[in-house]
């Protein structure tokens, strides 16, 4: 099973000043932006080392860390390892990019698991 952290989300209060903080004073780089329905919005700020911090601005989350991404080659295999191990993950839900669950970790920390389709790996991941 190969997992590898791809990015922090953070649920933010104001996604602009947000931004601005990442780019402006930690010198990141915006990736791209998708505006939600309300007044919401998700921006994913690319480090030089390639990790990434995912900023969404939504009043239905609280402030702070939301959880860790992973991409993972084969979610099937992750749910099998994972729950061999005695942990439970959410069911799994498609996505624009592929499909994910959750689990936590020891200490409640949310990693979202995500398997990327091949149409999206060919585009973004390579």
């Amino acid at each position: 099973m190969r997992v590898s952290v791809q990015y922090s989300t953070m649920i933010v209060k104001n996604l602009e000043e947000s931004v601005r903080f990442y780019r402006d004073v930690l010198g990141m780089k915006e990736g791209y932006h998708v505006d939600l329905p309300g007044n919401s919005g998700i921006t994913i700020m690319e480090s030089e080392g390639g990790a990434c911090v995912e900023l969404i601005q939504n009043e239905a989350f609280d402030i702070g860390l939301y959880s860790v991404g992973t991409d993972v080659d084969d979610l099937d295999e992750a749910i099998r390892v994972l729950e061999e191990q005695g942990y439970h993950t959410t069911q799994v839900v498609p996505t624009s990019v592929g499909k994910m669950c959750f689990v936590q970790d020891p200490n409640g920390v949310r990693i979202c698991l995500i398997e990327h389709s091949e149409e999206y790996k060919a585009q973004w991941m390579k």
